[in-house]
């Protein structure tokens, strides 16, 4: 039985980012994956659908081109190219991680999991392959896998989840989109800029729900206005294959047609592992841990989606890279004093068009633990970049406490929403008061000068709003 310092299972994100750290502490490690090291986000989530993101952003810029003063290109979509453009740069990112790995000596046991039992004070993993190797710590980052409906079945050629719609070789004429989460609402978007009939059926009363209430209800008139129907308080009842099509039956009793139906209600954390002798504590499905990711089994930590926190790559990663110190201090005998991982200020990001990106606290959150809050806002309609990008839509958003000015969160709703939440997740992280933006130049003429006028404007202070 091969043993290592610490055995990982799962190679995602998470995983492969801390089997990274570990090495570079000199910790031996493995990697227990049956597929290819980046995980779901690397090679069918994250990655591949921001390449299509870009190549339909770049699309629907092309149809649009006679408000720049240039000629409209009305060309279709060749998306077999689309395609091939979204797996090479798949491939380039996961061979560039195999290529760490190989350098850094990292070893990737390319099976799956099958069972972790207790080894005196290691722990044993089996494997499907019939090997047993033993560590003595064990990091679950075994992520998610996507949910369904009661009596709906995911086939992946005319029902599909997020992997399966990557995987489809060309466009339907229409599709319904079951949840107005955001993996619903960037697939809708991406598709109805390839010019896809698109539908959206979410059960609540708001798509993105769990994003700051304003910001929902400015987003979905934006989508609408792309020609997507946007259906709230409807649910999904029945699926019928007919000539037509798929047939949906909802629980407004009407009936919706469609060539292509995704299936994007959310994931489930994915524990399918045994644990034959002792197993670790579950709460819905998702492995409890505690403020250091330690399960209630000693020397067995879990990361990412498996553990039902926020549900992010970038969660993981973090996650994994606390472990991998903690670990660390615990080999040399220290006692680790890491503070507690702010899951409210991890940035959360849905790259619809417009992209919608938030961190900290949303308005009504702040309300509730805080009271009296102030909010400060700026539209990119008075910015001048957003102006020459021709691209106005949206606002940004910054929420403090009213005593001493706090910044609790930020929300921007717009162009490059996505890059430009790192700056609110700074100043949110480290606990800036709204003053703080005088000690700050932000360069002219950008975007990012839009998050400095809704700070400004927690205290009445922004130059270019009245």
């Amino acid at each position: 039985m091969k043993e290592y310092q610490v055995v990982i299972i799962g190679g995602g994100p998470g995983g492969y980012e801390t089997a990274i750290r570990l090495a570079q502490y000199g910790i031996t490690c493995a990697v227990v994956e049956s597929q290819r090291l980046g995980g779901v986000c690397l090679n069918c989530g994250c990655i591949p659908t921001k390449a299509l993101v870009k190549s339909a952003e770049l699309y629907r810029e092309m149809k649009e081109a006679d408000q720049y003063g240039l000629p409209v290109v009305d060309a279709p979509v060749d998306y077999a190219q689309v395609l091939e453009r979204k797996d090479k740069i798949v491939e380039q990112l996961v061979g560039g991680i195999e290529f760490l790995f190989k350098k850094r000596s990292i070893e990737v046991i390319k099976a799956r999991a099958t069972a972790v039992t207790p080894l005196g004070d290691k722990w044993k993993v089996s494997l499907d392959s019939g090997e047993e190797i033993s560590g003595d710590r064990v990091i679950l980052a075994t992520g998610s896998v996507p949910k369904s409906l009661p009596n709906i079945t995911i086939d992946e050629v005319d029902v599909l989840s997020s992997t399966g719609i990557l995987a489809m070789d060309k466009l339907p004429k229409s599709l319904a989109v079951i949840g107005g989460g955001v993996i619903g609402c960037e697939f809708a978007s991406i598709m109805n800029s390839f010019g896809v009939e698109v539908h959206i059926i979410e059960f609540l009363p708001r798509i993105v729900a769990l994003e700051d209430d304003e910001m929902c209800r400015r987003l979905a008139p934006a989508l609408k206005k792309q020609g997507i129907k946007v259906n709230t308080k409807v649910g999904l009842q029945t699926i019928k294959k007919t000539d037509a099509g798929l047939e949906l039956g909802l629980s407004n009793d009407s009936t919706l047609v469609v060539e292509k139906v995704l299936m994007a209600v959310g994931r489930a954390p994915n524990l399918d592992i045994e644990f034959p002798a002792v197993a670790p504590e579950l709460d819905k499905g998702a492995v409890v841990i505690d403020d250091q990711m330690r399960t209630s089994l000693k020397g067995i930590f879990a990361i990412g989606d498996v553990t039902g926190k926020l549900a992010l790559a970038h969660t993981a990663s973090k996650q994994g890279l606390m472990v991998a110190e903690i670990i660390r201090d615990e080999f040399e005998g220290k006692e680790s004093h890491m503070e507690p991982l702010n899951y409210a200020n991890i940035p959360r990001c849905t790259f619809t068009s417009p992209e919608l990106a938030s961190v900290g606290l949303s308005e009504a959150e702040a309300k509730e633990k805080y009271g009296e809050i102030i909010v400060g806002k700026f539209p990119f309609s008075a910015s001048g970049k957003a102006m020459a990008m021709g691209d106005t839509n949206g606002f940004v958003k910054t929420i403090a406490r009213a005593d001493d000015q706090t910044l609790l969160g930020m929300h921007i709703l717009g162009p490059n929403a996505a890059e430009l939440i790192g700056q609110g997740a700074i100043l949110v992280s480290l606990g800036a008061k709204a003053d703080a933006v005088e000690d700050i130049v932000f360069a002219h003429p950008t975007l990012s000068e839009s998050l400095k006028e809704s700070i400004e404007d927690i205290r009445k202070m922004s130059i270019h709003k009245i």
